[in-house]
């Protein structure tokens, strides 16, 4: 589709969306995946000076329910009849409480369940073909204080909070990124991260059509090396799960046999020698002599292949990404940015690399982009031994505050107008390091204190391990819950001389199967990379992958620990 094409399709959006008697201020909303129909109606909307609110589809009902609440929108697209079904089990009986200009459905199968009488429900068809035989609306409302979203927060505690993010708030991240990173219009990304979300949202849909790129829609996670082998994409904006898994995926095939662990340990030293000359970090040194540029060609290269092997640059940002994957990254020979930020601060609030030769340093989030300012406050951390503080943000990315919760937006605004993170940060050389969660943060028996998420990140690096949380608040030693991967417990199991038969389930009870995975884990991850007293004295295996079907992470993927903490109580309380 061309930006003409898609231009054509925003405005027959607005015109319907007029003639339907949305103006300037109104709310409309989307349970929608990443699609052609969720950009349209988003920038239609922005257009007419209304605001539009975003769902996962793989939110449950009364989530929905809650948000559509909250938020008040006078109308509502859906991706399916399966969301519409959905829905309506979750929703009034009666129109009281639904949108009043009525759903969107996308798709081309009729409804299961319908509204209830008095709800319009369109098809997308329909709805375009209305508002091409409209009259013209004109030029879009122009003011840059005005609102053009709200993005729910995750809600890890509690329900979920409206952020309201207005025009510059989103302007202010993409102008500041304008000219900063090597991509050109006519470029392809692969875009697989959530629009729904903050960073999905700024990255790969708002810079990425104000760079005019051509923007390749996953079709499904799973797929994302598979398909970018087809893109060839030139950027890729992603979150520390896919180059974990990339790591592993690569150190694993690695070990397959003898001569490439040994020709992937010699391009790995090669192109580590070949860094550490250079002295920068994160970026991609190319590679220098016969055997370097051999090594990289027959290892390295197919790594970049499977990205289609045209990649400038990658930017990781959603949580923190391990030194040692980041390193590898540059090893194999893509440039990866790291950044930080908050659905409330637009989201962006630092970044490697924006400026003039791109510094960077490995292990941090980057320095503060233009018109912001970070402090630490390190009276809101009580640890007489660490420097590490909160990380407040001022600038002219701060959201307006929380949708009809004035409450909760004076908890997280200091006077002075800046933005309380919750994170928990200091600044080495200019550049922002992030240490953990402010509420996540706990002090053992021996008065050490504990970040936990940095260690749940390095388990991530474990083939041994899908999805990982660490706790030991008022505990002699730290305590780590896993869900493992199941194929890589069993083989373990099997080259370490222990009985790997039984059901999933009954290997995760048991004690000695525990007992192999907190010894391994040990060995692997935690000797070379924690300090000794963050050393869990237990593993807890969890069958159970933790979802939000279960209600065990949320749909940013950040885990619900207090909910985690309930389902393992009794395993809990058994523990010193």
């Amino acid at each position: 589709m061309t930006y003409q094409e898609f231009g054509d399709i925003v405005d027959a959006c607005a015109r319907t969306l007029r003639d339907r008697g949305i103006g300037p201020g109104d709310r409309i909303a989307m349970i929608l995946d990443n699609c052609v129909q969720w950009a349209a109606l988003a920038y239609a909307a922005n257009g007419l000076g209304a605001v539009f609110t975003a769902m996962y589809t793989h939110q449950n009902g009364a989530e929905w329910a809650y948000i559509i609440d909250d938020s008040g929108p006078s109308l509502l697209a859906c991706a399916d009849t399966k969301v519409l079904d959905r829905l309506v089990e979750s929703m009034p009986d009666t129109a009281d409480g639904w949108p009043a200009a009525g759903i969107i459905l996308l798709g081309d199968d009729a409804p299961n369940k319908t509204p209830p009488e008095g709800v319009t429900l369109t098809s997308w068809t329909n709805f375009v073909a209305s508002g091409r035989q409209s009259t013209p609306v004109g030029e879009p409302v122009r003011d840059h204080t005005a609102l053009a979203t709200l993005i729910y927060t995750s809600g890890t505690t509690g329900n979920p909070k409206g952020v309201m993010l207005s025009n510059w708030n989103i302007l202010h991240n993409i102008t500041v990124m304008q000219g900063r990173f090597p991509i050109y219009q006519g470029d392809k990304t692969a875009s697989f991260l959530p629009w729904a979300h903050s960073f999905g949202q700024m990255g790969d849909l708002h810079y990425m059509v104000h760079q005019g790129v051509h923007i390749n829609l996953i079709s499904d996670i799973l797929k994302i090396a598979e398909e970018c082998q087809e893109i060839k994409p030139h950027a890729l904006f992603a979150v520390p799960r896919v180059w974990n898994k990339l790591y592993s995926k690569v150190m694993a095939g690695l070990a397959e046999s003898p001569i490439k662990k040994l020709l992937g340990g010699m391009a790995f030293k090669k192109a580590r020698a070949r860094i550490a000359k250079d002295g920068r970090d994160c970026i991609k040194i190319e590679p220098k002599g016969f055997l370097d540029k051999k090594l990289d060609k027959i290892v390295l290269g197919k790594i970049r292949g499977r990205f289609g092997g045209e990649m400038r640059f990658c930017i990781s940002g959603g949580a923190a990404l391990s030194p040692e994957v980041a390193s590898f990254i540059q090893c194999v020979g893509f440039s990866m940015f790291e950044g930080y930020g908050l659905t409330e601060t637009g989201p962006l609030i630092s970044i490697n690399g924006w400026e003039e030769g791109h510094p960077c340093k490995l292990g941090s989030v980057g320095r503060p982009i233009p018109g912001e300012r970070v402090v630490i406050d390190t009276d809101a951390w009580d640890d007489p031994n660490s420097t590490d503080g909160e990380i407040i943000d001022y600038g002219p990315n701060i959201m307006l505050g929380y949708w009809k919760n004035p409450e909760a937006t004076a908890e997280v605004m200091t006077e002075d107008g800046g933005f309380r993170t919750g994170d928990l940060g200091r600044f080495e050389d200019g550049f922002l390091l992030i240490t953990g969660r402010v509420k996540e943060q706990f002090k053992l028996q021996n008065g050490k204190y504990v970040a936990p998420s940095p260690l749940e990140e390095a388990l991530k690096l474990s083939a041994l391990v899908e999805q990982s949380c660490v706790d030991g608040r008022d505990k002699v030693r730290t305590f780590t819950i896993i869900h493992p991967e199941k194929h890589a417990l069993k083989a373990g199991l099997e080259a370490a001389g222990i009985d790997a038969s039984g059901s999933f389930e009954e290997l995760c009870a048991r004690p000695d199967v525990r007992a192999y995975a907190l010894k391994a884990l040990k060995e692997e991850i935690m000797e070379p990379n924690w300090k000794g007293f963050e050393f869990s004295s237990a593993v807890i295996l969890d069958p159970q992958e933790w979802t939000t079907d279960n209600k065990l992470i949320t749909p940013s993927l950040k885990v619900k620990r207090n909910a985690l903490f309930e389902r393992h109580a009794a395993d809990i309380a058994g523990l010193e």
